[in-house]
């Protein structure tokens, strides 16, 4: 029985062999609440907290003309979520070594690339639901979409991407820590300038210059920036480049780049 399941693991397409890995994570993820406590309804909670919390940032001089705060912090949540729920990777990484799981990914006939991916794919579709539900809670709040459909089409491309960088960037530290409470550690720590040094919660040029400078380099910050501009309608081809080529340079830096180097060293031996 062995031999005949190992066979015909070896004879499927990558496809099959992705799409079981990803059925996997989400039965995974759906049988650990914490998990989708968190990825789902910590940032509802957020969004209800802080919208009613510093609504009188909206009042102040720097603040945008004619944009109530709840129609700022709602595109702003969706990064900051996204960044959140990106631990999720982590911890799924880690878990993967810790049960030697990874081992046996790495024994099988398949492209070491998958799991990875299908944690990403993973992320992605949470990614979409959790959009959802924020969307639901902000429009209780009187959120109002300015935008145009196209513009919400960019927003949700946009967010996938970020989507996918983080899970990059969570997954990695996952796989070079792999102990989970070492990587919820690490990931908070990865975690927090990302989320704060960006214009999610006030704008960029109240800040201190040195955050200034750092928001420059957070695709966070740009992707904030971007899915704001989609909810207000005044989003660029500019902005939404910017947001895509940041989080796609993190995802590339964190894995394509890594992956590179340990091709070329045996080469260097």
């Amino acid at each position: 029985m062995t031999t005949t399941t190992m066979t015909a693991v070896g004879r499927s397409p990558i496809g099959n062999q992705l799409a079981a890995l990803t059925v996997r994570n989400l039965r995974t993820s759906a049988r650990v609440p914490q998990l989708l406590m968190f990825s789902l309804t910590m940032p509802m909670a957020m969004l209800v907290l802080f919208s009613q919390v510093f609504r009188s940032v909206a009042a102040g001089p720097g603040f945008p003309a004619g944009i109530s705060y709840i129609d700022f912090l709602t595109p702003a949540m969706l990064a900051v979520s996204t960044v959140m729920a990106g631990t999720n990777a982590g911890v799924s990484a880690a878990i993967d070594h810790t049960n030697g799981l990874h081992d046996r990914f790495a024994a099988l006939p398949m492209r070491t690339a998958l799991p990875g991916l299908a944690r990403t794919i993973n992320e992605a579709l949470f990614t979409l639901a959790r959009a959802a539900l924020l969307g639901i809670a902000a429009l209780a709040l009187g959120f109002d979409f300015h935008g145009t459909p196209i513009d919400a089409l960019a927003a949700v491309v946009v967010l996938v991407v970020l989507a996918g960088a983080m899970s990059a960037l969570f997954g990695l530290i996952g796989d070079r820590l792999r102990r989970p409470d070492v990587v919820q550690f690490a990931g908070m720590m990865a975690m927090m300038p990302l989320m704060f040094v960006s214009s999610a919660f006030a704008p960029i040029h109240s800040m201190p210059g040195w955050m200034q400078a750092m928001a420059t380099v957070n695709p966070v910050a740009h992707a904030t920036d971007a899915l704001r501009g989609h909810v207000l309608g005044t989003a660029t081809l500019t902005d939404t480049a910017t947001a895509l080529v940041a989080a796609i340079g993190l995802w590339a830096a964190v894995t394509v780049i890594p992956a590179l180097m340990r091709r070329i060293r045996p080469r260097a031996h």
